[in-house]
């Protein structure tokens, strides 16, 4: 069955703020490929996408067997490498669009792994700042024998974003990432560099 992640979002005027789920952390600049598609009626203007970020520090998840860090411990590595998908109209009376998104990513299965890693990530959709909806997610790896690696894709999620006259598709903002314990969100900031940026 194809997951499914509807939002309600409540009517009202909206005041611009920048939406996060990591206040403070940086934005990685992903190849993240949202492309404008109206499905429902091929000769109506395609839907605007959302903005989709994909926060720094749940980028990459590291997961060892106990406290030891170590590469002996390591249960398995994953690292996003791209968020695609698009939009279309919701389609009949209902003034909605929906996004189709898929996340990519690289998996690792380190010494104390069996031939199955599962690797768990969210998607949230953030309206004027404020978190309206979130869901978590399993990707279930199956790695043949002689393999250490591979890039996966996960299913398609596709979200339900109501608009109205108050309620506009600038508006919304999703986020992606791998859901993180508190010890692999401490060790992603303590570990990872964070990606600067420099003017041209």
């Amino acid at each position: 069955m194809t997951p499914r992640m509807t939002t309600v979002i409540p009517t009202g005027p909206r005041r611009p703020r920048r939406p996060a789920l990591f206040p403070g952390l940086a934005i990685l600049p992903l190849a993240i490929l949202l492309s404008a598609c109206g499905l429902d009626n091929p000769d109506a203007f395609a839907p605007s996408c959302p903005v989709v970020e994909v926060p720094g520090a749940a980028a990459d998840l590291v997961s060892y067997d106990g406290d030891t860090r170590d590469i002996g411990h390591l249960i398995a590595r994953a690292g996003v490498t791209r968020v695609t998908g698009s939009c279309r109209n919701a389609g009949g009376r209902t003034n909605a669009v929906v996004t189709d998104i898929s996340l990519g990513m690289t998996v690792t299965r380190g010494p104390t792994a069996g031939r199955t890693v599962k690797i768990p990530y969210f998607i949230a959709v953030v309206y004027d700042g404020t978190i309206r909806n979130k869901k978590q997610f399993v990707e279930t790896v199956e790695f043949p024998s002689n393999v250490t690696q591979m890039l996966t894709h996960a299913p398609v999620v596709p979200i339900t974003l109501p608009l109205s006259r108050h309620v506009t598709i600038d508006g919304y903002h999703i986020e992606v990432g791998f859901q993180l314990t508190h010890d692999q969100l401490e060790y992603n900031r303590t570990h990872l560099v964070a990606p600067s940026f420099h003017p041209m």
